[in-house]
Order: C-alpha cells, then structure tokens, then sequence
C-alpha cells in the first residue's frame, strides 16, 4: 500500500504489517520493527491448569484471509468465540487508517477486556549504537486514557519525521510489553475497555496514523479530532499544602463533567477553555473523570506529604534503618539497599548494583546536602561514621584510586565510580569546611584523568559544584588545575556530538544527560557562552525526545527507561521503570541548560521532572527502587513499586539543590 506520504507492507499470508515507510526520510527507517507483528490480535483465555491468562492452542485467532490492493487491505481472522476484521485504507487527508472490528460468534455472551484481548503495535523502539539510533529507531511515548488514546514516536535523533497515532473508535485502557530484553523496550500490545458483546454484536476500535515535525506539532494535529480532549496541568505531583489544577479543551464544544471517586467537581469556563481547581484532601493518587460528549477519559495525579515532612522522614528512616552498625563487619558504616517487604538491609557481593558501594552513594549525598540545610547530630554521626567505610573499603586515599566493591576490589575497573566519589568528598567539604577533602578531590581529578577519564560521560561529575569549593577555599592554582581537566572532559565530549559512545549501556537517556549538563556548566563558567548553548542544544534536541508528555503523574517529563527494575529492583523484571530515580538527571540537565540559555522553559520542566520522581519517596519514609509502569511485562504482572529501596534519594538531592536555584522544595 502506497501514497505520496507512506509505504505500507503487509505479509500476505498472515494480514500482518512488516513496513512502515515515511517517502520522504531518506534513512528510509522502518517504524515497525521486525521483532514484532504489527497487528496480530493478541486473544488470551484463562489457563486453568496455570491459573493465568495465556494464549491457549485452539482458541487463538487465526487467520482466514488477506486482501490487498495499492489503496487498502481487508484481513479477517477467527478464534473459538470472536471474528476481527481488519481493514486498512488511507483517509482524505492522507493519513493511515487501521480498523478492527471484533464479533462475537459464539451463541453466547463474551466479555472482551485488557486480560484478554490487545493489540499488537510493534514501534521500532530499541537501541543500536548512537549513530543508528538517530535516524532508524524512536521513542514510543503511549497514553491510553480510554476514548482519549495516542501514541507519539519521536526518531530519537533530531528530525521533522515522526510518527503519531491517535484513537478515533473505541477505547485503549492500558498497554503491556511482551520481549523486552537487552537493548529492545519490547512489542507494545494495546488493551481495550471491558466490553459485553452480546452474540453477534461487534465492538470497534479504530486509529489514524500520521507524521509530524515534533511534539508541538503532534498535539496541534490530534487537536482537530473530535476524539481528543487536551488535558494541561503544570504539575501532576503536587504536596498537601498546594492545590490541584489543570485545563480542559474538547472539540464537543459541550461543558465537560468530571468526578472523582463518584463525586462531581466544579467545573469553571475561561477565555482558555474550561478550568478544575480541586483542594485535596488525602495523600496518595487522585485520577479525575473527564467526559465531554461521547469521549470519556482521565488525568492522573499524585498528592505528597508536605515536601520537608517527606524529607524528614526519608532522612531519618535512612539512618535508622539502612546503615550497617555492626563493628564487626567490613559493612560496618555503609548504607544499604532496604527490602520493604522484610524489613531489612541487603547486601549482594557479587551483584554490584547491590552491594554497598557505587549508586549507594546517592544516599550519603542527600544526608550531606540535608546537613547543609539543617544540623542534625543524628545525621552528622551516620556520616561520620559512612566516611570511615569510604576510606576503608573503596576508596585509596594514597593513591586517588576508587574501587567497584568493598575490600578494595580491584577486578573491574568502572569510569563511574570515582566522578561519584569525587563528588561525595566536595558535599563534605561543604558540610566541615576541611580543605582535606579538597586535597582527596585533586588526588581523585589526577587519577581519573590519567586513565581515560575523559572518554567517560559519568553523570557523578559535578562540576559547578566541585568549582565552587575550591573557589570558596581560595585554591587558585587547584582551580587552574581542574578547569584544565574539566575543560578537556567537555571538549572530548563536544568533538564526538551526538555519536554517543556505548557505556553500559550502547545507548540510553543517561548518556545524553552528562552531555547537557557538563557542556552547560562550563559554559556558565566560561564568557563564550555562546558556543556552549549552540552545543549544548544539539544534545538538548536527542534529550528532551526521551521525555514522556502524557496528563500523568508516572510519565509527564519521566525518561524513558526499560531495564532498571531488572538491575536495581528486588523483582528483577525488565520493561518500562516510570519513573526510575535515574529520571532525574533529564531534570538536572535542564536546570544546567536553563540556567545558561536563559530560557524558563526549561527549569519549568525540570521542576515537574522532579516532581514526578516523588512518587519513589514513600511518604512513611520508605522508598522504592523503580514503578513498573506497563500492566503486564513479558507476561508478569506490572503496575507496582518495586519492595526495594534502591538509589531513589538522588531524586531528593537533586530537589534540594534545585531549591538553593529557583526556591521551590525548601525545607
């Protein structure tokens, strides 16, 4: 199937999709990858044997035939009890059109839902080395928010081609991802309302696919469907002190109504649509009903304990809970990984992203910027005492070295480790004032960079920062020092561009974010600055793609991350972590840009981004490592916070040093 805009290919055979096409991209990418079946009806039934839905041998859908010309294709396939026919045509407007018809064969009542019933849409969203990523692969960013459903797929590269999928007929409730692994996010499956289908009766859901420039481009297109309500909120976490508030557009025309837990909310007409301010009135997650007209969808929203409440607790709960105290022990002093379902620390050797060293170090930072803010001899003393740890166990004060485990480990070396610990030794610094850590920071800076430290884009690196120490202890050969490393760091960077090396990762949020924020802060140290904004754009344009822009506390602002639950949480599932902590760098990396370029927009989002992270930050105290978002991942159940606490306290770090910048989250 063809048109001036799109290629289309479809296997003859099975009806299914292999080829998505732009005619105009002269990377000629595919935005269906070949790992999945774009199309093919996922019908699952209750295995009674394994006490799970599942795809059972004889009651799935089949296919019956294909049909396919230059202008449409009809496919038709059948199960024990539903027919669904597919057909596919382009509109007047040129753009795609799937529709799938579902009906009920059997003599009797059928009930279809998100357990038993998706659709398969396989967006080409995977990660290959950077260079590839740019121009062949996206960010698939999903709403399924019933009537009011979409898809925006950004090329993870900058370009005015993407991809957008907006719902017309029926009503998308929720996603799951079957095959994520690796690099590959995995098959994104679209999950229906739950419908009673009578026998005969038949259930329709439709969709228009498109392309667009950009995200600003995206949202002004699915605006002229009649399907789409705009939903707008400057904040989808707010803290019990602030109000909940947001904006609603509908092309209805017609006043909408919205409930919360049954209950109807006031509703107010402005020059700009229609506008809900709500008051709160208990902690925990708060999802509004909007319906105008025929189109019923939701905005979800989280209410925070007052945010020095959440951060006391957090702090102390950290220290009365997730330090090792046993003199005995080469842990003695270390803060640890807590499972909340147990009640206890954890500590795995082998598994380095559990042991007691490496991103722990995000827990020790926030108790150091906590101690800058307010003196706390409880605190100070868990310091103190993680400090003997630090010394003892991973880091070699005689020779600068830092190590991947406790025993000073020496089997792997990790680039890094030691920009983290760099970094713990200047929050020291500003909690005593002893220049003593100033002199480890130079040891360290010398190692580092002496061993291809350069090459590393190591988001512990903190340079505003560790530049403001030496400035305050008046060090000014040191300083000479350190701009010298600091600016051959960002000129290694500036020189690769966008073609990312592969770190742990072959390509990821996390390595765009040091771009952004290491080139914007020695711009900010720098007077030509101009040529660190030009920079630092380019990597701004790669960066703000990962981003999600949904009306949802989980995902608006949230990175797109895929294997953190696996790594860092306690059910070790891969698939969609929103948020993770690691989210909060995309903040951070804002804030350094905002702050160079002048341009509010961007400390706006890194508030929000914050914001969103929150929700990681038990409001007992507790954390939790990652939220799996999707309801089902490789056919695991999702939707949960993972019982681990694991690194989430960057996230409070970062808030509290944002505040020190804009003056939100102060204690």
């Amino acid at each position: 199937m063809t048109n001036q805009d799109f290629t289309i290919q479809i296997d003859a055979q099975s009806g299914f999709i292999t080829l998505m096409e732009n005619n105009s991209d002269q990377h000629k990418m595919n935005w269906c990858s070949d790992k999945g079946c774009w199309g093919r009806i996922h019908k699952c039934d209750y295995d009674l044997g394994n006490k799970k839905f599942g795809e059972l041998d004889g009651r799935k859908m089949e296919t019956c035939s294909v049909k396919i010309t230059e202008a449409n294709c009809v496919a038709e396939y059948s199960g024990d009890n539903l027919a669904v026919t597919v057909t596919r045509f382009f509109n007047s407007d040129g753009n795609f059109v799937e529709n799938y018809k579902i009906k009920n064969i059997s003599d009797t009542v059928v009930c279809i839902n998100r357990d038993n019933l998706g659709i398969e849409t396989p967006f080409n969203d995977r990660y290959a080395g950077a260079d590839e990523c740019m121009i062949h692969h996206c960010n698939t960013h999903i709403w399924c928010g019933h009537n009011v459903a979409w898809v925006n797929a950004l090329k993870m590269g900058y370009s005015d081609i993407n991809l957008g999928l907006i719902l017309t007929k029926g009503a998308l409730d929720s996603y799951s991802v079957q095959g994520c692994e690796g690099n590959f996010r995995g098959i994104f499956i679209l999950e229906p309302e739950s419908v009673l289908l009578k026998s005969g009766d038949e259930y329709e859901i439709e969709w228009v696919i498109f392309w667009h420039k950009d995200t600003e481009d995206f949202f002004a297109k699915i605006n002229n469907f009649a399907s789409y309500i705009e939903i707008k909120a400057a904040h989808y976490t707010v803290f019990e002190n602030e109000e909940i508030k947001f904006t609603i557009n509908s092309s209805t025309g017609k006043k909408p109504i919205v409930t919360i837990d049954g209950v109807s909310i006031a509703v107010t007409e402005t020059d700009k649509g229609y506008c809900v301010k709500y008051i709160p009135t208990h902690i925990g997650e708060h999802k509004f009903i909007i319906k105008s007209g025929e189109t019923s969808t939701w905005v979800n929203f989280i209410v925070k304990t007052n945010f020095k409440d959440l951060l006391e607790k957090r702090v102390n709960f950290i220290v009365d809970h997730q330090q090792c105290l046993d003199p005995e022990s080469p842990l003695y002093g270390a803060f640890l990984i807590y499972d909340n379902e147990i009640d206890s620390v954890y500590f795995d050797y082998k598994n380095s992203d559990h042991n007691a060293c490496r991103e722990r170090m995000n827990i020790a930072m926030l108790l150091m910027k906590y101690l800058q803010v307010k003196q706390h001899p409880k605190v100070r003393k868990a310091i103190d005492l993680y400090f003997d740890f630090v010394f003892r166990e991973f880091y070699e004060e005689t020779t600068g070295e830092v190590f991947n485990n406790i025993g000073k480990n020496s089997e792997f070396l990790r680039l890094y480790n030691a920009p983290g610990v760099m970094l713990l030794f200047c929050e020291m610094y500003f909690v005593t004032h002893d220049e003593t850590y100033l002199n480890h920071i130079m040891k360290l800076a010398e190692k580092y960079y002496s061993i291809g430290g350069e090459k590393c884009y190591a988001n512990g690196l903190a340079i505003g920062k560790v530049i403001r120490a030496f400035r305050m202890a008046g060090r000014t050969d040191d300083l000479k020092q350190l701009l010298q490393f600091f600016s051959k760091h960002v000129d290694t960077i500036i020189s690769i561009g966008t073609s990312y090396p592969p770190h742990e990762c072959i390509y990821e949020q996390t390595i765009v974010t040091p771009a952004v924020t290491h080139i914007s802060e020695m711009g900010l140290l720098c007077e030509n600055k101009e040529r660190y904004v030009r920079e630092a754009k380019m990597h701004m344009e790669c960066l703000k793609r990962f981003s999600g822009m949904q009306p949802d506390c989980y995902l608006n602002e949230i990175a797109l991350r895929y294997w953190d639950g696996y790594w860092f949480g306690k059910r070790m599932l891969m698939g969609d972590t929103l948020p993770h902590h690691l989210s909060v760098l995309t903040a951070r990396a804002y804030l350094a840009y905002g702050r160079l370029s002048g341009e509010k927009e961007w400390i706006n989002r890194a508030e929000e981004c914050i914001r969103n992270c929150m929700c990681l930050i038990g409001d007992d105290g507790r954390g939790s490592a990652a939220h799996m978002y999707p309801r089902m991942v490789n056919s695991e159940q999702g939707d949960y916070f993972d019982p681990w606490a694991n690194d989430q306290d960057l996230v409070l770090y970062d808030a509290l040093y944002f505040a020190d910048t804009v003056g939100v989250f102060e204690v």
